[in-house]
């Protein structure tokens, strides 16, 4: 009741040209009657809508009505909305409107204010005067929540420290903080790293309401990898990339990559080959020997244009498959799955991999996923051979695989083609005799033929010396061109 009598003078002095009868006849209602006279309090976040309550509950008012809304700023009153009876409504001009009062509402009773983006600023007492048959006066205290930083962008390193701020303020309220939708305590950091960016949310209790208002934090460095714990898995022989990627204000041609466990350098990574943010560097190939601790370090550029150095560490475990076999050619063979460092690994699983026509690739569980890094062929054949591929797990999933490409032995393959080789073998043989016999028969056959010409000297020499003198006779005859006269055919001689 003081608080009314406080907001019935003032009201009284604003408007006491007037209004001086009817607020003195309010006043004594107020004093006397118990007049609508109310006080309530609206908690919301900086930058939400506020709807400052003012209803009619008893709808003692009658329609049309003057409604009037105003802000207490250093105990003077200033209008914030205002309509008269006669439906003429007063705004700012100065500024767009984002406090407003829905003309449509009054026929419900209802005359509460939206205010639009609410800033800091706008937290404070509203009083709302709604005149009809009777006068109705509210108070509402509205309260903003504004969550920030300071300083609001930080690098890597730098000190910050996230504030809720409530305006007007209050010793009533209970503040909780949360970073990516998980609680905290510690809202002072002496050192900020990538992992404290994100959102950070301010909770506030205040008469069993409550409000949460966020704020963004960006840290300034190496956005990938976020710390130095950051592990990349390779196989020997595949190609592998190293991540550093960094967040806006690096300064050009700083980055540098070098091995922490030797002073090499990368010196085929240029300024040149980075694109933007991104300096992350490539192993084409990778070998026994790269596995090991890398940095990638780079200069930021600070809030006062000072530099500041930031560099993060990482780990490339290189994985490869370890072939042991027995003695004998078709023997057992254990395949074992090697990494560098395996701290991280938690199970493995083995696969095969086939292809089909046109090269359509397969792949098939063998074994289910397991503790163990090794797998045992009891006996190698000839299906066997192939692509086997060893993928290693982690808490988080699968981090990687490495591929193994099995070779049989030609003993283990002639074991399963020896049927075949002998059938060849055979036909092979057989094939050469059938040439062999051919040329013995075909010898003995002319063997025969002089054999039986021997028998009979006397013919041999008749048939020698009759082919001697035709030969002799046809090289010594004259060539007539004349042919003899009804003989067209013959040659006189």
């Amino acid at each position: 009741m003081r608080v009314c009598l406080l907001l019935f003078r003032k009201v009284t002095r604003r408007r006491l040209e007037d209004m001086t009868p009817f607020l003195i006849v309010l006043g004594l209602a107020l004093l006397f009657e118990g007049g609508q006279c109310q006080e309530r309090e609206v908690l919301v976040a900086q930058g939400s809508v506020a709807v400052l309550p003012c209803l009619d509950e008893f709808s003692t008012l009658s329609y049309p009505t003057a409604v009037y809304w105003s802000k207490i700023v250093n105990g003077v009153m200033k209008t914030v909305w205002r309509r008269q009876k006669s439906g003429l409504e007063f705004r700012p001009v100065r500024d767009p409107p984002r406090a407003n009062c829905p003309v449509p509402n009054f026929g419900k009773a209802d005359y509460s204010l939206h205010i639009a983006g609410t800033t800091y600023e706008d937290g404070g007492q509203y009083v709302c005067e709604v005149v009809g048959k009777t006068q109705m006066v509210k108070i509402i205290t509205l309260r903003v929540i504004r969550a920030s930083f300071s300083p609001a962008i930080v690098v890597e390193g730098s000190r910050t420290e996230a504030m809720c701020d409530v305006s007007p303020g209050t010793k009533s309220v209970k503040v909780n903080w949360k970073r990516n939708g998980e609680f905290i305590r510690r809202t002072s950091l002496s050192s900020v790293s990538q992992r404290d960016a994100g959102s950070w949310t301010c909770q506030v209790s205040h008469n069993g309401v409550v409000v949460e208002a966020t704020v963004s934090l960006q840290v300034k460095g190496i956005a990938t990898p976020q710390d130095n714990s950051s592990v990349v898995y390779a196989a020997v022989g595949s190609r592998v990339s190293l991540p550093c990627l960094f967040t806006d204000g690096l300064i050009p041609n700083t980055v540098r990559w070098n091995r922490i466990s030797s002073t090499t350098q990368f010196s085929h990574l240029s300024p040149s080959f980075f694109n933007g943010s991104s300096a992350s560097a490539t192993i084409q190939r990778v070998k026994d020997g790269d596995e090991g601790m890398y940095r990638c370090s780079g200069m930021m550029e600070g809030l006062n244009r000072e530099r500041i150095q930031v560099q993060r560490g990482m780990e490339l475990v290189v994985s490869r498959v370890v072939s042991s076999s027995a003695s004998s050619a078709n023997g057992p063979v254990t395949l074992t799955c090697h990494l560098s460092n395996s701290n991280q690994i938690t199970s493995y699983e083995w696969l095969r991999v086939t292809y089909g026509p046109n090269d359509t690739q397969t792949v098939t569980s063998v074994t289910s996923v397991q503790k163990t890094n090794s797998f045992r062929i009891q006996k190698v054949t000839e299906r066997d051979a192939g692509e086997w591929v060893c993928r290693y797990y982690g808490k988080q999933g699968v981090l990687g695989n490495v591929t193994y490409e099995l070779h049989i032995m030609g003993a283990v393959k002639g074991e399963k083609s020896s049927s075949g080789n002998k059938t060849a073998m055979v036909m092979g043989f057989g094939f050469l005799f059938l040439v062999i016999f051919l040329i013995m028969f075909q010898m003995y056959r002319n063997y025969r033929r002089k054999k039986r010409i021997l028998l009979y000297p006397a013919m041999e020499t008749i048939v020698h010396q009759a082919a001697t003198e035709r030969e002799h006779r046809e090289r010594s005859r004259p060539k007539m061109t004349e042919p003899c006269v009804g003989q067209p055919k013959t040659v006189c001689v």
